[in-house]
């Protein structure tokens, strides 16, 4: 039976249901017999495509290494789209990406996942990003017995979204943080070090940012996530004071929305929440 002669719902169910037939039918069979069809999916229309972006992870877990290290190049092509609205394909990327990092080495990781994880940070969709905040943290795990690889996402992090011409970016950077304070739940010495070190100063310096937005998102996380922590504001942490005057500042701020968020007790706003495009 060829392909190419069947409609594109037939091809859609095969593509979300591909990865149960590897299972059934074994490594070889699957590497010989399942891998071409599943390729071919790959160039299908968006209808056809998600269904194997939806269980990309549950496929090439099924393969040898090798031939599961020829997808990494690939991903980037999950970024284009027949229709640029449709979020729900980058959101399943994210998401995808998250699992993916187990598969291979950290620099695999950092070769191939990175670049796609920092497009999808400053997505247009706010689900997309808040979904990207988790990959971030995931990659960030995966490097941290590599600290060559580490140190240049981190500088990739700070160069591409704290230092980024686009506001997106910078509130992308801000968001992290949070992310990583909250959701991540870096409460061990070490990892509270290693976050004043490599980000805190950076997420300080968005408290003088002239987009009211990026001060917003900066607000929110110094009061949810940075000092609630107390680290933050002992004399342990070499930034301290500077978290200590960024934070009074946003709380005197000229516009009514930051000083609102700069005000709140902590635990009020959950994380991926706030005045922001999307």
């Amino acid at each position: 039976m060829k392909l190419f002669v069947l409609k594109w719902k037939v091809r859609r169910t095969l593509a979300f249901s591909i990865h149960d037939l590897a299972v059934i039918l074994g490594d070889e069979i699957t590497s010989v017999d399942l891998v071409p069809i599943f390729n071919g999916f790959l160039k299908d229309l968006d209808e056809v495509r998600v269904g194997v972006l939806k269980h990309l992870y549950d496929f090439l877990k099924l393969l040898p290494v090798p031939q599961r290290r020829e997808y990494l190049p690939r991903l980037k092509e999950f970024l284009s789209t027949d229709n640029i609205r449709n979020w729900r394909f980058r959101w399943e990327l994210a998401e995808q990406c998250i699992l993916l990092c187990e598969l291979f080495t950290a620099s695999e990781v950092s070769e191939h996942i990175v670049p796609v994880a920092m497009m999808l940070a400053v997505d247009k969709v706010a689900d997309v990003r808040c979904m990207t905040y988790k990959l971030l943290g995931v990659i960030l795990r995966s490097l941290r017995d590599e600290e060559r690889l580490l140190q240049g996402f981190v500088n990739d992090l700070i160069e591409g979204l704290a230092l980024s011409y686009r506001w997106t970016g910078r509130h992308a950077f801000a968001v992290l943080c949070q992310h990583l304070l909250q959701e991540d739940g870096l409460q061990d010495a070490a990892s509270l070090e290693r976050f004043a070190k490599d980000f805190l100063p950076s997420l300080l310096a968005l408290g003088s940012d002239s987009v009211p937005n990026i001060r917003l998102a900066l607000a929110r996380t110094l009061t949810q996530s940075v000092l609630p922590i107390d680290y933050m504001t002992s004399t342990q942490n070499p930034h301290c004071d500077d978290v200590l005057r960024i934070f009074q500042a946003l709380q005197a701020d000229k516009d009514s929305d930051v000083k609102y968020f700069a005000n709140l007790p902590s635990g009020a706003v959950p994380l991926c929440v706030s005045r922001e495009l999307v």
